[in-house]
């Protein structure tokens, strides 16, 4: 029976990660941190408990794979090739730029305390550094509901390219071996190879695919949807492996393929429970990877802070390249700093290629590991710390990001002349446009505040009067036509940046009437004291509406259903609060 022993492994590793998510949702650490703890307790550096990594590895990596396949499920082929410019432009600049610096910055540091390295260890350190971890990085944002926003698009963007990316770096790897001489014909071969193998598959994929889902979901049979959903997910994993790119861009491109088809919401309710399951063995991986001395902690502790530091303000300099305003780009960096699950690839590679020692590696682990941990908490802080300093780096000269401007008008312009703007609409996505397709209907002019500049582009050329520009800044406003509105409709899910745009827009036009999307209650009230005239909360007007059908089948007078409409909307909270201390009561 011994070759069962790694269930009891498993049920202890599932009971320690329960009980210590348990103590951190009491001291509210995420559920990601408790995770990493658990590997490293049960790992080398704590009790060392668990021995089978190999097994734990290998459905750590099978976590990865299901949660980028959710994620493409979320993701069109069109939403992607709005993306090209932060995955090509800002993918490459980002891989480069942050390579070289780290490279420079670990040499001249380790030389500088005594533990100098080569120049081609310090080129590979630079370089396995520069990518982050999709699976934490995603994960977080997709919990949080910020893979929609502008800094979580950015994310996406560079994400997939370091996805990419990782096989020019692994083949790479061959310049910097000191026991290899490479032969640039056979590397050109190679990356060839690859790229003919991989259009070949991502063909495939497009042609086949669907016509697969819809087959399956055909059949009716919750069995057939689950093994095949599995199937389609690892088998396009598997073949993308056989091109020499990685399991988890396959398993996202097929994702995105399906997110096409009518059957894409089954195959993701049907994958989601494995993906949950296997992505908390993943972090706790990262945890059971961990061997270093406790001494050696505050220098690894150090150089992580370090790292996370210059790369975050990398990141946030390629996202200021490529037209973000300051607290999107501050965001963004901030999501990205830490380094990814596929330098572990990396480092094991330059170790068994003698680049690095079994030192350098350790300490690169402990690094990786010390910057994954603190990422959900940067992400958590990001909207507030960007909220603080992008005002005070305002003196910051940032690029032109809008030709066609608006004259700026003065702030205290409240009058509305006939012809001008009589409402302003903030944020461009399904909302927005729903708001402005019925302004345009009804012959009221309007105006429009988009952060996305992609956005921007394709609805000029459709005719739209759209502007550039981030709700959290006083001139992005005033362009948009704000201080002469009658009327703002802020329809962005960036609770941060709602709050701080309506007092802005309180400051600047006092007579506005002000309506705020909410996605959930718990914001209602807080964005009420800050300004808003209406909080219109997207869960709460799904029950608003199927009482008043209910009350208009039974005939009730439509002045009492609009009073009670009222009523509620006004009372959201107050109910809401109610029940809530009721039910924990009972």
């Amino acid at each position: 029976m011994h070759e069962f022993d790694f269930l009891g492994e498993l049920v202890l590793i599932g009971v320690l990660a329960i009980a210590i998510i348990l103590i951190f949702q009491r001291l509210r650490i995420p559920p990601v941190i408790g995770l990493i703890f658990t590997g490293i307790v049960l790992g080398p550096s704590g009790i060392g408990a668990v021995y089978d990594e190999k097994l734990i590895g290998t459905l750590a990596e099978l976590g990865v794979i299901l949660l980028l396949f959710t994620i493409g499920l979320e993701f069109s082929l069109e939403e992607l090739k709005r993306l090209k410019k932060i995955v090509l432009v800002g993918g490459i600049v980002q891989i480069l730029v942050t390579g070289l610096a780290v490279s420079c910055l670990a040499y001249w540091l380790l030389y500088g305390i005594g533990k100098a390295i080569t120049v081609q260890a310090a080129i590979f350190m630079g370089f396995a550094f520069s990518v982050s971890s999709t699976a934490i990085c995603l994960k977080i944002l997709t919990d949080r509901e910020e893979l929609a926003l502008p800094h979580g698009k950015i994310a996406l963007g560079i994400l997939i390219f370091q996805d990419i990316a990782i096989v020019p770096l692994m083949i790479g790897i061959n310049f910097l071996s000191p026991d290899v001489t490479p032969s640039l014909e056979n590397i050109f071969r190679k990356v060839g190879f690859i790229l003919l193998f991989g259009a070949v598959i991502f063909t495939g994929f497009r042609l086949f695919m669907p016509r697969m889902v819809r087959l399956i979901a055909s059949l009716h049979a919750r069995e057939v949807l689950v093994i095949g959903a599995l199937v389609i997910c690892f088998g396009a994993a598997y073949l993308t492996s056989l091109a020499g790119l990685s399991l988890a861009l396959g398993s996202f491109v097929a994702g995105m393929v399906i997110a096409s088809t009518d059957e894409s919401h089954q195959i993701s309710i049907t994958i989601d429970p494995f993906r949950e399951a296997f992505t908390s063995i993943f972090f706790i991986s990262v945890g059971l990877l961990l061997d270093v001395k406790v001494i050696n902690l505050p220098l690894f502790v150090s150089i992580a802070l370090g790292v996370l530091l210059v790369k975050g303000l990398l990141v946030a300099g390629v996202s200021l390249f490529l037209g973000y305003s300051l607290r999107v780009s501050m965001m963004a960096g901030m999501a990205l700093a830490q380094i990814g699950e596929f330098s572990f690839v990396l480092a094991e590679s330059g170790l068994n290629n003698r680049i690095i020692n079994n030192e350098v590696f350790q300490a690169m682990l402990a690094i990786i590991v010390v910057t994954m941990i603190v990422t959900p908490a940067m992400i958590a802080i990001a909207p507030k710390v960007a909220d603080q300093v992008a005002p005070v780096l305002g003196f910051i000269p940032l690029p032109k990001r809008d030709s066609g401007a608006a004259p700026v008008r003065p702030a205290d312009s409240t009058i509305i002349c006939a012809g001008e703007i009589h409402a302003a609409i903030i944020g461009f996505g399904v909302n927005g446009q729903n708001v402005a397709a019925v302004l345009h209907a009804t012959n009221i002019s309007y105006s429009v505040l988009e952060v996305d500049r992609e956005i921007v582009r394709l609805m000029r050329r459709k005719g739209e009067p759209i502007y550039y520009g981030d709700c959290t800044e006083k001139k992005s406003l005033l362009r948009a036509g704000i201080d002469h509105a009658r009327a703002v409709v802020l329809g962005i899910s960036d609770n941060g940046a709602v709050r701080k745009c309506i007092p802005l827009i309180r400051e600047i036009n006092p007579k506005a009437f002000v309506i705020v999307r909410a996605r959930t209650l718990d914001e209602v009230d807080t964005l009420y004291k800050a300004g808003a005239d209406v909080v219109v909360t997207e869960k709460f007007e799904t029950s608003i509406q199927i009482f008043s059908q209910l009350l208009n089948h039974f005939t009730v007078d439509p002045e009492l259903i609009l009073e009670q409409q009222e009523i509620i909307r006004r009372e959201c909270e107050k109910i809401f609060f109610q029940t809530t201390a009721q039910t924990k009561q009972s």
